[in-house]
């Protein structure tokens, strides 16, 4: 026997066993834990473990359900790997408490004979040192074979216990391998500690699992109270998921849709089909759902939007069913509140205009909008409002024309006198913005009370003497030489002078053909065809190259009878007004005086026009231009032209 560290209060020494002299000296944890034992228990006495039984085991198995589930597989893996070895896999909580076991039978009876069942506790005070003891207080894998154990009865046994570690770092289980002595290998340590990690591993992936479930629980949960029917689908086209209202919507039964082919329940339109093909979304589209099977024939309307999801095996989607009345609840809101972002501007003149109409938006002072007739000066007065910091404030507009000059002050002021109390239009736009459309025909009274409300922000009512404050902002517009006016008397000068704070002109179609494409696809659009229809290239070419003199008015007629009397697609040049086909240009009145075309744009026109005269052949075309074919082809390619598309 040789000796150890002597116990300094008994004052008797501690002794290893002769036989551990050739192996290298014993851990500290070891000879520690020798030493806790000495005050605790007898090395020749064998005590049962303590032991949780009945309720108590029961609710203890409980809390630790998630361990148990995964620890007993992971027991059950690693034994049927180890080819029915005599030993003993076991699993403990963080307190040394034996929740799981597997092995060989035998092994697992004798264990069970010193009172190693289900619900024991490897206590040291109770049983003296053991491995999986050490391996909850160290928190490290470690061995303890043979005489190593402080108490006798275990000295036939070998143990390797390993802890087994949370994401956290905390510490929740021990996996311990036990076995008798000569049956020890070499490799026990290590094939623990592989275990652990594994069971580590099992856990934190059973967590990541459970908060994603818990996750999509939630996301479920949310999905179903939405306003919007949802439906997914999978990259084969299979359904995986629908709410509650898309259920509804689209009467369909999610016990028997659920994990079928979409195919299979409705005959989707061709727009949808596309942009599925495409993987393309969509967004706030109305389409028409046909019923497949037992109701075929029962079409659904639906304001949809699409949404593709890519992952690594293939494309899911999602889709959004939105009620028909919020599409038109858009379309109204849209209408009536238009935001200086969402006007054509990729001209020059109109980027110009646009910028100064952001810098007016957030300026106090009254604005006037001038240019011809049918520019956009309306739209442009909303989205000033809408862009200000009174957009929450109410938008009042007053046609000047529209109203006889005995009826503008009442319409203007409001009246006190009894029977016709009435609040005018001043009133009605306070805390937000007064527009006054072609206000040149604004009778000289009401210049002048226009001129005080600028200069006082006070009205005085029609037959009253209230005088009320207001806040509100005007914008005017004309298409009319105000300066000739105030020059004949019809206009007050302090009056234009007052509103020319902010003037902002408004350019004419002639002035931006920069924004015609864009400007012609968004009246295709306006018009609420599902498709939209397209105009091919020859037709296309005729509305670009005509100067409209009506502006948008005539441009929103000319799309109009296009789309009326084309009925193929694309929308051919013979769909167009024949003014517009043939390339007329009306010089009346108000065209006179205006800029004229730049010579980029009459190049365009004369190319145009003759492929239009020599139905795309460039060698003639050549000729008639007076230029040789390379350098037609070439102005051909920059302008963007294709001679085919002028072919009969």
């Amino acid at each position: 026997m040789v000796k150890c560290r002597a116990d300094p209060l008994l004052d008797i020494p501690l002794t290893l066993p002769s036989d551990s002299q050739p192996h290298p000296p014993w851990p500290d944890y070891l000879q520690a834990s020798w030493l806790r034992c000495a005050h605790q228990t007898s090395p020749h006495l064998w005590h049962p473990p303590h032991s949780a039984k009945g309720q108590t085991l029961h609710s203890l198995r409980q809390r630790k359900r998630d361990l148990l589930t995964t620890g007993e597989m992971a027991l059950e893996d690693l034994y049927e790997y180890m080819e029915g070895r005599p030993c003993a896999l076991l699993l403990t909580d963080e307190s040394g408490c034996l929740l799981a076991r597997a092995g060989q039978g035998e092994t697992l009876a004798e264990l069970e004979a010193l009172g190693f069942g289900p619900g024991a506790f490897f206590s040291e005070g109770r049983i003296g040192t053991n491995a999986v003891n050490l391996a909850v207080l160290e928190g490290i894998p470690l061995t303890v074979s043979g005489p190593q154990h402080f108490n006798q009865a275990l000295h036939p046994w070998h143990c390797c216990a390993s802890p087994v570690y949370n994401s956290n770092g905390r510490q929740v289980a021990i996996v311990a391998l036990v076995c008798k002595v000569e049956a020890a290998t070499a490799g026990d340590l290590a094939l623990t500690v592989s275990a652990g990690r594994e069971l580590a591993h099992l856990l934190q992936m059973e967590t990541l699992m459970q908060e994603s479930q818990r996750h999509l629980s939630e996301l479920y949960a949310l999905l179903d109270g939405m306003d919007d029917g949802v439906l997914a689908w999978d990259p084969q086209g299979k359904l995986r998921y629908l709410n509650a209202l898309a259920a509804q919507r689209l009467r369909l039964d999610p016990a028997l849709c659920l994990g079928q082919p979409l195919e299979q329940q409705l005959l989707l339109p061709q727009r949808l089909r596309l942009a599925i093909e495409g993987q393309m979304p969509l967004s706030h589209v109305e389409v028409t759902l046909e019923r497949i099977g037992e109701q075929a024939g029962e079409f659904i309307n639906a304001l949809m939007s699409l949404k593709p999801l890519p992952g690594p095996d293939g494309v899911s989607f999602i889709a959004l069913l939105h009620p028909l009345d919020r599409l038109r609840a858009i379309h109204q809101l849209r209408q009536a509140a238009p935001e200086i972002e969402t006007l054509v501007g990729e001209s020059s003149a109109m980027r110009k205009l646009l910028r100064h109409a952001r810098q007016a938006a957030q300026s106090q002072g009254p604005i006037l909008l001038r240019g011809e007739e049918e520019v956009g000066k309306a739209q442009l007065a909303e989205a000033i409002h809408f862009g200000s910091e009174r957009a929450a404030g109410p938008l009042i507009t007053l046609n000047c024309q529209a109203l006889p000059s005995d009826r503008m002050a009442l319409e203007l002021m409001g009246s006190d006198e009894a029977g016709q109390e009435r609040a005018g239009k001043f009133e009605l736009a306070h805390g937000g913005t007064l527009v006054l459309e072609q206000i040149e025909y604004l009778p000289a009274p009401m210049q002048a009370a226009l001129l005080h409300l600028l200069k006082t922000g006070r009205i005085q009512r029609f037959d009253s003497a209230r005088i009320l404050p207001l806040r509100v902002r005007i914008i005017a517009t004309t298409s009319a030489a105000l300066e000739q006016r105030v020059q004949e008397g019809q206009f007050g000068r302090q009056l234009l002078y007052a509103l020319q704070a902010c003037e902002l002109w408004v350019p004419s179609l002639r002035e931006r053909t920069a924004d015609l494409p864009a400007l012609i696809s968004q009246q295709l659009a306006a018009q609420g065809r599902d498709p939209v229809r397209q105009f091919n290239r020859a037709a296309l070419d005729c509305l670009l190259a005509y100067p409209w003199p009506g502006n948008l008015g005539e441009l929103r007629s000319a799309i109009e009878h296009a789309l009326l009397h084309g009925g193929d697609e694309p929308i051919p040049p013979q769909a167009l007004p024949a003014a517009i086909r043939h390339g007329y240009q009306r010089l009346d009145d108000e065209v006179v005086g205006q800029p004229p075309l730049t010579l980029a744009q009459l190049e365009h026109q004369a190319i145009v026009r003759c492929a239009h005269a020599c139905k795309g052949q460039v060698s003639l075309m050549a000729r008639q231009l007076g230029i040789g074919r390379t350098t037609l082809w070439r102005r051909l390619k920059i302008i963007g032209i294709d001679p085919v598309d002028y072919h009969d």
